[in-house]
């Protein structure tokens, strides 16, 4: 590694702790773009840091601080351990550009485990779950919201320019409908709650099909999934609530994960364990306190932010 590289990547490890901090403003962002946009050093540096981010398990900005910026040899260590994992990134991990860049140029965001509310500019009413990202356009034709990242729930208004939500693997289009979108990198999934929506997956989207309300779908890029009926669990999040229904454990634990920070993992022998009930997302500690209650499991600690579930001997 040479010098300018070493060099990105000890900025991009401070860039990365102070926009993870929480209390970054638009001019920090905009000094944070500029740093980015004017080296490709910066941006190769920007995308190792993002694929750690991944491995250290989406830790917080104070935590990813010391992580990142720890003591001098612990540095190097991690700039080595930089330097091996850039080299194995395949080309295409980033087809899509950059999620966390994207995250922070977005209008609207929210944090891990915070639910958060906007009315938009034409009188929608947006909701973002925990960490999701949005950006918002409108012309005199079209309104467009992106969803960056994570779930949204939207109020369209009934107006002559319809609205399109945009993910990575496709379109809804709405005029006046109620309706969730959720979007990770496997797909996307729709439900509606009033109204109709039209769906189209990303390589077909001249083949818009209706979407009745009562209803959700899943699609990606090339396909859409049969449509099948909204139950309980479809819009818990929006009231704070993890619904799980004969689902597994595995499943459930997965979604706790989604809102709060750091690592929370199950042992692969549990996966498979059946769960129905409520579960709190504002209090995910008091959730696995249920579920090590109700099932033969334990919760292990290594950390605040490193727990596993085992099976109970």
């Amino acid at each position: 590694m040479t010098e300018a590289q070493r060099a990105a990547l000890k900025a991009a490890s401070g860039w990365y702790a102070r926009l993870c901090a929480g209390d970054s403003d638009t001019h920090e962002q905009q000094a944070w773009q500029h740093w980015y946009d004017a080296d490709e050093l910066h941006r190769q540096a920007w995308q190792q840091i993002e694929q750690l981010r991944e491995q250290l398990g989406l830790l917080p900005g104070p935590i990813a601080s010391s992580t990142l910026r720890g003591v001098d040899h612990g540095r190097r260590r991690l700039l080595g351990s930089l330097a091996l994992v850039g080299l194995a990134l395949p080309l295409g991990w980033f087809a899509w550009h950059s999620d966390t860049r994207r995250y922070w140029l977005a209008d609207y965001r929210s944090g891990v485990g915070e639910r958060r509310q906007w009315q938009l500019s034409d009188g929608s009413q947006l909701m973002l779950g925990t960490a999701s990202a949005a950006q918002w356009h409108v012309d005199g034709q079209r309104r467009l919201l992106r969803l960056v990242s994570g779930e949204a729930l939207i109020q369209s208004l009934d107006e002559a320019r319809p609205l399109l939500v945009e993910t990575r693997h496709g379109v809804v289009r709405s005029e006046g409908a109620r309706f969730c979108v959720r979007s990770d990198e496997q797909g996307c999934r729709v439900a509606v709650l009033e109204q109709r929506v039209e769906v189209a997956p990303l390589r077909h989207l001249q083949a818009m099909q209706p979407l009745l309300a009562g209803q959700q779908l899943h699609f990606d890029a090339e396909r859409l999934w049969a449509p099948r009926a909204n139950d309980a669990a479809t819009t818990a999040w929006t009231q704070g609530s993890l619904i799980a229904l004969d689902q597994p454990l595995g499943e459930v634990i997965a979604e706790l994960a989604r809102y709060r920070h750091g690592v929370l993992r199950i042992d692969p022998a549990l996966a498979g364990l059946k769960v129905s009930g409520s579960f709190p997302l504002a209090d995910t500690d008091r959730a696995l306190a249920a579920l090590e209650h109700s099932f033969p499991l334990r919760v292990v600690r290594r950390s605040d932010y490193w727990v596993t579930l085992v099976p109970k001997v």
